[in-house]
Parts: structure tokens; sequence; C-alpha cells
């Protein structure tokens, strides 16, 4: 039976290959859109994706109802996992920056570049107004009364999410 279990592997594999796919291709199609929506739309492509593949799977297999759901809840997590990953190599850009800065700070020891040449070379405006821009876009945040405030159900449970998440490592108050 194991020989026939192993190519379940093939499933989040797929998954995350699907994942990959409908992310480039929505970026290139539908990039006002916003990064974070287009990430979530692909990794629900890339779960769909390995459900199909094991569903087909695991249809023919001879194993009890309990070892397909042990089997499909492995192989689901193996998708998360890996979905996680390229979740994270997407957004590593946006810390890419930061680090560039950082490096150009420290590239003139022992005299760093001094805050007026890295705000000629990265001016702090049109940084901001471009990552406003796109989560507005993106439908996170809104302008109303001459203020940002934050829009979606989704970006506020995910805020509560890690406010728990915080409480729970760091105790409360923290």
């Amino acid at each position: 039976m194991t020989g026939q279990t192993g190519w379940l592997i093939l499933a989040p594999i797929l998954g995350v290959a699907a994942d990959f796919m409908v992310h480039v291709i929505l970026a290139r199609l539908a990039a006002p859109a916003g990064p974070v929506r287009i990430q979530f739309v692909s990794i629900a492509a890339g779960f769909a994706v390995t459900l199909a593949v094991l569903a087909a799977m695991l249809v023919d297999l001879p194993v009890t109802g309990g070892d397909r759901v042990a089997l499909s809840a492995m192989h689901l997590m193996a998708f998360a996992c890996l979905g996680f990953i390229l979740f994270n190599v997407v957004n590593a850009n946006v810390s890419s920056l930061r680090i560039r800065m950082l490096k150009e700070y420290l590239a003139r020891d022992p005299v760093p570049l001094d805050d007026k040449d890295m705000f000629l070379r990265y001016p702090a405006r049109e940084i901001l107004e471009g990552r406003l821009d796109r989560l507005q876009s993106g439908g996170q945040i809104e302008a109303r009364d001459g203020r940002f405030r934050v829009s979606g159900r989704l970006v506020i449970a995910v805020g509560r999410f890690f406010a728990a998440l915080r409480a729970l490592l760091l105790g409360p108050g923290s």
C-alpha cells in the first residue's frame, strides 16, 4: 500500500504549482487588485487543486475512511507549508528595499550615508504614497473624512488574529 500512497505527494506539489501560476497570471492581469488579494486568490486556487488531486487519487485506494481523512489532512498541511513559503518569498521584496536602504547607510562605514542623501535616493513621500495607493487599490484601507481607515472584514480579522496570537505568546497587555 505504501507504493500506492506515495504518489499522493503530487497533490501538494501540483497545488503549489497552481498557486504559483495563478499568482503570476493575476499579477500581470489584475495588478490593481493589490498583491495581498492576488496572493489569497492564488493560494485558494492551489488549495482547490490540491483537494481535487487528493480526491481523484484517494477514491480508488483500498484504505479506510479514517485513513482517507488522515492522508488528506497530512497532504493539505504539506500544501499549507509550501504555500506559506511561496507567500513569504513573494512578500520578501518589501523587506528587500528596507534591507537595501540599511546596507547603503552602512556601506560608507565608518562615516555612514547621511539622512539627506538617503532621502534623495528614496523619497519618503513617494514611498509612502505608493504604499497608500496599493493599500487603497487592494481594499485594505479607505480615505474617509480626511483620514485613512481600515476597510474590509478580512484586514480586521487578520489584525485581531495577530493581536490574540501576540497576547497568547507574550502575555496579556504585551
